[in-house]
């Protein structure tokens, strides 16, 4: 069975550790003016946009959910059980 939500969330956290290995060779300061240069800025926004996106879109849903449920009475206690099982599903879907 697919699973793109997952999928997205490692991929980007895989984009976030290879732009963090090209920091540590070259250097975090001069890597961060090398991506912003004048030739490297528009594959730089396209490249950090679509990251953003990405995360947006696999996890908008969840944080739309948190955000209307912590409106409804006992919502807190609600979000707290939620996040509760969520962690072990997390966990469990880590590991399998």
């Amino acid at each position: 069975m697919a699973k793109p939500r997952k999928f997205a969330i490692l991929w980007s956290l895989g984009s976030a550790l290879f732009l963090a290995s090209w920091a540590a060779m070259m250097g975090p300061w001069a890597y961060a003016t090398h991506l912003v240069s004048t030739p490297r800025l528009p594959f730089t926004a396209a490249y950090f946009g679509s990251i953003a996106l990405t995360l947006y879109f696999s996890l908008g849903l969840a944080c739309l959910l948190w955000y209307l449920v912590s409106y409804f009475p006992m919502g807190s206690s609600g979000l707290r059980l939620a996040t509760t099982f969520g962690a072990q599903r997390a966990a469990a879907w880590m590991t399998g």
